[in-house]
This record gives C-alpha cells, sequence and structure tokens, in this order.
C-alpha cells in the first residue's frame, strides 16, 4: 500500500515501476518533446507549461524531475515501455495507435494527456490526486510572468562617470579578468549591465545570481563554489572563464566581430540553440558565419516547422531575447568604447562590420518586423 493508492499485485512489474521505487530513487523520470506549451531553455534555464507543472508534481512526491527530450511520441512511447522513463510529461493523443498499453492521467487538452505504462498505476493515481483543472491555467500565467519578468535587481546607471570614463564602480574587476575572458574589458561591463545593471545582489527567477548572473551549475564547471557567488571578484572571475571558452568554442567563425555576436547569444541562449540556427542557415543556403544571417533562424526557432527540422537538437527557442540581447550589448559596448580607453581585443575598426553580406535581405526584414524587432 503507497499514501496514493493500492499498488497492483504484479510481482515482475512492482519492484522495478511502483511509486514507491520512483520515490525511493529522488527522481521522476519524465519523457517530453521541446515546444513552447512543453518544455525549452530559457535565460538559463527551463521553462514551459508542461514543465513547470512536472517541476509541482515532482516537489508534491519529494523527488527531483528529470527531464529527457524526445524527437516525436513513437520514441517516447517506446521509451516508456523500456523503463527509461515514468511518465510522458506532454499531452498525447488517448486514441493513438500504440496507446493500448498506456494509463492516461493528469493535464487533458483537446482530448490529449499525460500518460504512464498501465504497469505503474501507482503512479498515475498519485498523479491523479495530485492534479486540479485549475493548475493548468496557472502554469500558463506563470509561464507568462516568468517571460515578461526581468532580473531581481537594483538599477544603477549606465555609466558612473562619463567625464573620466568611469563605468562602474566595477572596472578594477574586468580590467583584471579581461585578459581571462580573452576580450577587452569594456565588453566585460557592458554584459555586466545587461545582465545585472552593476548589481551584485542580482538574481533571476530562473537563479542567475550576481553580477555577470551566473548560474549555480554554470559556477560549478568553471570552480566558482556556489556560497561565493554573489562575491563580485569570484562572479566575473566565473564569468569571464565562460566567455573565453565561448571564443573557443566558436573559434570556426573567424572574424572576430562576426565570433563576438555568437558569444553574446550563447551567453544569454545556450551554445546549443546558436549551432541549431546556423546549422538552419546553412542548410537553406546561408552563410553560417555571419549574424545578420543567422539571427534570422534564431528567431525562426520559435516554429515547429523550424525546431522540428532534422537538423535542430535543442528544440524550440524563444529567440527574441537573445536577438534583442546581442543587439544591446553590441550598442552599449560600442557607447563605452567611446567613453573609456583601453584595449580593445575584437578590433575597433571591425566592431560594426560583417564577415560578408547578408543574401536574404527581403526575408530577413520580414522575420524582424513578424516579431517586432
Amino acid at each position: 500500500m503507497t499514501p496514493w493508492g493500492t499498488v497492483e499485485e504484479n510481482p515482475d512489474t512492482m519492484e522495478h515501476y511502483s511509486l514507491d521505487k520512483i520515490v525511493e530513487s529522488g527522481e521522476l523520470r519524465a519523457l517530453t518533446i521541446a515546444g513552447e506549451r512543453t518544455f525549452y531553455t530559457w535565460d538559463k534555464a527551463y521553462l514551459g507549461t508542461h514543465y513547470l507543472l512536472g517541476e509541482m508534481l515532482a516537489k508534491e512526491l519529494g523527488v527531483e524531475l528529470k527531464i529527457e527530450e524526445c524527437s516525436d511520441t513513437l520514441e517516447m512511447v517506446h521509451r516508456l515501455s523500456s523503463n527509461d522513463a515514468d511518465v510522458i510529461l506532454m499531452p498525447i493523443r488517448k486514441d493513438w495507435e500504440e496507446s493500448d498499453n498506456l494509463l492516461f492521467c493528469g493535464p487533458e487538452e483537446d482530448g490529449m494527456q499525460w500518460a504512464v505504462m498501465k504497469y505503474n498505476r501507482p503512479l498515475a493515481n498519485a498523479i491523479e490526486e495530485w492534479y486540479k483543472p485549475e493548475m493548468l491555467t496557472e502554469a500558463d500565467v506563470r509561464v507568462t510572468e516568468i517571460l515578461n519578468s526581468s532580473v531581481h535587481c537594483h538599477v544603477y546607471e549606465p555609466v558612473l562617470d562619463k567625464r573620466n570614463g568611469v563605468l562602474s564602480s566595477y572596472d578594477n574587476l574586468f580590467k583584471t579578468y579581461a585578459h581571462t575572458a580573452n576580450a577587452d574589458w569594456r565588453l566585460l561591463a557592458a554584459i555586466c549591465y545587461q545582465e545585472s545593471c552593476f548589481d551584485p545582489k542580482a538574481r533571476s527567477w530562473a537563479g542567475a545570481c550576481g553580477l555577470m548572473q551566473v548560474m549555480p551549475e554554470t559556477a560549478a564547471s568553471v570552480g566558482l563554489p556556489v556560497e561565493q557567488i554573489f562575491d563580485p571578484e569570484s562572479n566575473v572571475e566565473a564569468a569571464a572563464k565562460v566567455i573565453n571558452q565561448l571564443n573557443i568554442w566558436f573559434r570556426d567563425v573567424t572574424n572576430a566581430s562576426e565570433r563576438l555576436n555568437f558569444m553574446l547569444a550563447s551567453y544569454n541562449g545556450g551554445q546549443g540553440h546558436v549551432r541549431d540556427a546556423m546549422a538552419l542557415t546553412e542548410k537553406n543556403g546561408g552563410n553560417p558565419y555571419i549574424w545578420e544571417e543567422v539571427s534570422e533562424y534564431i528567431l525562426l526557432l520559435s516554429q515547429p516547422q523550424y525546431y522540428r527540422d532534422a537538423v535542430v537538437k535543442c528544440g524550440y527557442m524563444r529567440g527574441t531575447e537573445t536577438y534583442g540581447y546581442v543587439s544591446k550589448v553590441r550598442e552599449r559596448y560600442k557607447e563605452y568604447m567611446g567613453i573609456a580607453e583601453g584595449d580593445d581585443y575584437y578590433g575597433q575598426d571591425d566592431l560594426g562590420g560583417n564577415a560578408g553580406v547578408s543574401t536574404r535581405p527581403q526575408r530577413r526584414a520580414h522575420a524582424k518586423n513578424k516579431y517586432q524587432i
């Protein structure tokens, strides 16, 4: 007996699939397909209506949510039946041809619902007991609130002392770690203002922290203990290491000014999504090393015919923020270059230049108009 219902007496399946085993393991293994309402990365974290509901369910069960992306419904069902996961965390059709072995439960939309295997009735019972119809609307509202929210921070002036070329109280840190980043110190300052408005205590909804809005897992990957993540110097140093990594990862973009665009887009939206946009650009006859062309697909990755393309690995992307992020940081960097003296690692004369000429100005203009950029 479990708190959520009676386990069906099937010794061959109880050991591997019971709700007790899920709780004991400490994680709920869920399958989904990338999409606007299902699951995607945004602002350095995961988002999506059904993802948020899955997080709520995992919290109710006292476990962590582990998400695995699939390419289609068939893959999800096959992986579920192979015990690669516990639940399909997105609505699928109840009349689907392979649904005989499934139990449908939880959020329902247009005749579609989450699913578990038939022998996992305890989990289905737990989901049914937990879920209330109003939760779907609440999750939709929460997603909208997150998308419309900004970093919680104190907004400082973008330039502390223009006459004397002082950008912020942290210029010494940007100068100290410019070589770590292999970047102009004023670029670090421009990124910092866009991320936190120079507030060392800034925190985003997703958990990004400090001056450069470093995520705890990112901090760990570059050797920064989480208890030091709000320390200004440690935070800037960690971000500088990440920026240097991005510089290395995009060394195939040989034009330094163009590479900067790809680095900034990755700092904001993730390297995987940027690579997806580059792959789409090349597939459709464009130059994958020119940001003006690649950014078109950064925007188009919010449409199913693009994020479900075979060359796309990371799925749905809400690209409007990343598109705007690159432009805003570049504009502020250019402004800072005119205010404060310093070496420019990327070449001042090439700052606004392109490595080539875009081949699709009409389509690019259409994308910008469509997304009101």
